[in-house]
């Protein structure tokens, strides 16, 4: 069985989510994306209906739940459902006066009462997940550092046993190289956020994308992967950053802000050094192979051949505005044929003999063969460049496939 992320991105790669009754560790450092995204998981998993126990070590539980609600994460009707559950281990550990309550750990720091009463938790209220935010809280007080990692592993080893799930988040900067390795020995999933990037470290199945890299964004909805962010002129300038490396960033991708006479000249090298057939030829490729390592949602096995290529169009169209590519639109759509109409598009060339965008009929047509499984040709039969009203491209199917047999194929 599995369970999804919520971020769409991370589970394409995963094969639709992580494998249930498996242990994931998520590692960051002092920004707390780590911590974030912790929490966007718990979320998820309250969503599918899992129940969840949440030990809360690393601050007071109402700070904890008013710092999640300005990222849109509201625990409120779940506790009250009965469905979360949230342990303070916070107040016993600093407060001058001993803290009591029905859900106040009474000594954090005594590890055999603390791990007991989670076990007891665990088999008396049958919680699909126990999380811990975070490991690295108690570890900072500890007097035998090594005793306290054995007694983590145990833990989490006997929550599965017990046929739950532990999903913990872990600060290294705190934590030496090798402690860290042997705290994170009991996890089958092992995630970092680094750098805006989320960063799959170990996973317990073959990675379904050949991708172990999610560049993000942090906003006020939580971590969300850069792809599906930038959707928006405001998105991109929000995500913009300008490093002392001169590095321009936009979320954990590195760009470059390319004037159009320079991608021109690129494109009118191309053609004089390759030919008119060859440079045409090399552009449409070069549009494909950027697609190669894209991830199609999973979630479109349910749409119909038609509403699902809309979809991944759409998108692809929404991208190209916000990054300044210029204005595309679906024309036509058909069993075996697709038209698309482009405005204004980067680069705009004039009076040019051979047509300028062929890596964009590339790409779609790229995204198009991942979606369906089918063998596509595209081409751009107008173009702006040369002298036409718009650009059109024309999308053509030589072979047959099935949605839904390709997109469950790629999960095996």
């Amino acid at each position: 069985m599995k369970v999804r992320s919520g971020l769409k991105t991370l589970d394409q790669i995963l094969g639709d989510g992580f494998e249930k009754t498996h242990n994931i560790a998520i590692v960051g450092g002092i920004d707390n994306d780590h911590v974030l995204l912790l929490h966007q998981l718990v979320m998820s998993f309250l969503s599918q209906g899992h129940k969840v126990l949440l030990i809360e070590f690393r601050q007071d539980v109402n700070s904890l739940l008013k710092w999640l609600k300005s990222y849109r994460i509201d625990y409120d009707k779940y506790v009250e459902s009965g469905m979360l559950k949230i342990l303070d281990g916070f107040s016993n550990l600093y407060s001058p006066t001993h803290v009591t309550g029905a859900n106040v750990l009474p000594n954090p720091m005594d590890l055999s009462i603390t791990t007991a009463i989670i076990r007891d938790s665990v088999v008396k209220e049958e919680y699909d997940f126990v999380v811990i935010d975070d490991l690295t809280s108690l570890y900072t007080l500890q007097t035998d550092q090594k005793a306290y990692i054995r007694i983590v592993v145990r833990l989490a080893n006997s929550i599965k046993r017990f046929g739950a799930s532990t999903l913990a988040s872990l600060n290294s900067d705190v934590l030496s190289p090798q402690d860290l390795s042997m705290l994170l020995i009991p996890f089958e999933y092992v995630l970092e956020t680094k750098n805006e990037n989320i960063i799959i470290r170990r996973s317990f199945l073959p990675l379904k994308v050949n991708q172990t890299v999610i560049p993000y964004i942090r906003t006020n909805k939580g971590i969300i992967p850069s792809q599906d962010a930038f959707k928006s002129i405001d998105k991109v300038r929000e995500s913009l950053v300008l490093d002392n490396t001169g590095a321009l960033m936009m979320g954990g991708v590195r760009v470059q802000i390319i004037e159009e006479y320079s991608e021109s000249a690129l494109i009118e090298f191309i053609y004089q050094f390759l030919g008119p057939e060859e440079g045409k030829e090399f552009l449409y490729r070069w549009g494909k192979y950027e697609m190669m390592n894209v991830p199609i949602d999973s979630e479109l096995m349910s749409y119909s051949k038609e509403e699902a290529i809309k979809k991944v169009l759409d998108d692809s169209f929404e991208f190209t505005k916000a990054t300044g590519g210029g204005l595309m639109k679906l024309i036509d759509i058909s069993e075996d044929r697709i038209v698309i109409e482009g405005k204004n598009l980067f680069p705009g060339l004039r009076n040019f003999p051979y047509p300028a965008h062929l890596n964009y009929v590339g790409a779609l047509t790229k995204l198009i063969e991942k979606l369906t499984g089918e063998i596509w040709e595209g081409d751009e039969i107008e173009c702006e460049s040369q002298g036409h009203s718009r650009c059109l491209f024309v999308i053509k199917r030589l072979s047959q496939g099935s949605i839904k047999r390709n997109l469950q194929s790629s999960k095996k």
